[in-house]
């Protein structure tokens, strides 16, 4: 199709969103009519004449309504493809079809699409960014060896304080009449992680019947509650292995550390510092419909996924202290985040495709772990088409999980990186069990 088969007139609402006016010359359209009887002739049985030699107009008159159909959809996407590549229009996902009709001049079709917005590149050889280098000593090898005693552990009873990783069960109960709905017993591992649930942070240096007073927030409303300290269950640790076993295992696992280590370390350099720096340094003023639908999108699977963890919205928050308004907030900053670094990592793919290259075999790794993981939960139970979009999902998802490395792995190698010493390296239950 060339772009003198189309009219257009386009225009952009206050939340940034361009509708796409477009009408398929009757030319253009009769065209792409004729081209679908070709094709479908030969396999179309017409009484009176043989295969593949029926007239068209028969043809068309007997199978006109699913002739027009294949020709409205090859057209719809051939329009856009002409108007998109002749005009040099970048689209935030696929554009959305709103309308179509066949009228006396051609096919009328109607579009909406949120633009990329544009944005330049940052110089990367520009770019200095610190990584994180941590310390294994004998010391990180024995918290991360009572980590791996403390998983099959058997959890006693104790009269002593807690500490970080124990058992401790307490009785929620607020002071006021109107939230008693929300009293309730829990089981939570006693931690220092600022990301843990507020009776979990609370839960270390108590014993049983201590009592302390929580400040939280329902339904948006400060609310004051005391949490009652029922017992505190401690781990044994004792440890049967003979001392050279112990050893042997010890030196295997600091080993392993050192490995978890500087994958942290690249984790971070990555999921954290580059992605803040990146952002930091790009001007993009993101369409305001897509960012609140994005936004939108993303606080409903925020809720799903509490629905899914048998907790309701209410709950959460109490755990965590905080107002729907701070849980907003939040989504706000990290959704605005996510978005313009999708933006900047498609940009980079465009503009340094040349010199990225994607590993194919990371990719088939990644999609048989996940297809290996989707199997186990049953794939083969579900109807035919849903698995196969399960499976389309899988490969797309993996692939463009391998892009993403290459992208990334592109910049780490353009961009100056030195290291900072971080300390020494907090082991957790997940970098312990790949060293056995």
């Amino acid at each position: 199709m060339d772009i003198k088969d189309l009219n257009f007139e386009t225009s952009t609402n206050e939340k940034d969103l361009v509708t796409l006016k477009l009408v398929v010359s009757k030319d253009a359209y009769n065209k792409e009519l004729e081209k679908q009887i070709e094709y479908y002739k030969p396999r179309v049985n017409v009484k009176g004449f043989r295969v593949g030699h029926a007239p068209n107009n028969i043809i068309l008159s007997r199978y006109r309504e699913a002739l027009e159909g294949a020709a409205n959809e090859v057209l719809i996407e051939d329009a856009w493809n002409t108007y998109h590549d002749e005009k040099n229009v970048k689209a935030m996902g696929t554009p959305k079809l709103l309308n179509l009709e066949n009228k006396d001049d051609g096919l009328h079709l109607t579009y909406e699409y949120y633009p990329i917005p544009e944005f330049d590149l940052p110089d990367l050889s520009s770019i200095s960014v610190e990584k994180n280098k941590y310390t294994v000593d004998d010391s990180v090898v024995e918290e991360a060896y009572k980590l791996s005693l403390q998983r099959f552990a058997h959890f006693d009873e104790s009269e002593l304080k807690s500490e970080i990783g124990d058992r401790v069960y307490v009785k929620i109960e607020f002071d006021d009449d109107e939230n008693k709905k929300y009293n309730k017993e829990l089981t939570v591992v006693a931690s220092d992680d600022e990301n843990d649930s507020i009776f979990a942070r609370n839960a270390v240096g108590v014993k049983k019947d201590d009592k302390k007073l929580l400040k939280t927030y329902v339904d948006g409303r400060e609310a004051t509650l005391i949490m009652n300290i029922v017992k505190v269950e401690k781990p044994d640790m004792k440890d049967d292995s003979k001392e050279e076993d112990r050893q042997k295992v010890k030196e295997s696992l600091k080993d392993h550390l050192i490995k978890r280590a500087e994958d942290r370390a690249n984790s971070e350099l990555v999921n954290d510092t580059l992605f803040n720096k990146l952002i930091e340094l790009v001007n993009m003023t993101l369409p305001k419909g897509y960012y609140e639908e994005q936004l939108e999108t993303s606080l409903n699977e925020f809720e799903r996924s509490m629905s899914s963890r048998g907790m309701s919205k209410t709950d959460f928050l109490i755990s965590v202290a905080k107002t729907d308004d701070d849980i907003r907030k939040e989504y706000e900053e990290n959704v605005r985040k996510q978005i313009t670094f999708d933006m900047i990592m498609a940009k980079l793919a465009d503009t340094y495709k040349d010199s990225i290259t994607v590993n194919e075999d990371k990719a088939k790794e990644y999609a048989n772990r996940m297809y290996q993981y989707q199997s186990y939960m049953g794939l083969a139970k579900l109807p035919k088409e849903e698995q196969q979009n399960i499976i389309n999902y899988i490969m797309r998802d993996a692939q463009t999980r391998a892009t993403s490395e290459a992208i990334l792995d592109y910049v780490k190698e353009h961009v100056q990186v030195s290291e900072k010493d971080a300390g020494k390296f907090k082991p957790e239950e997940s970098d312990v069990w790949g060293g056995y």
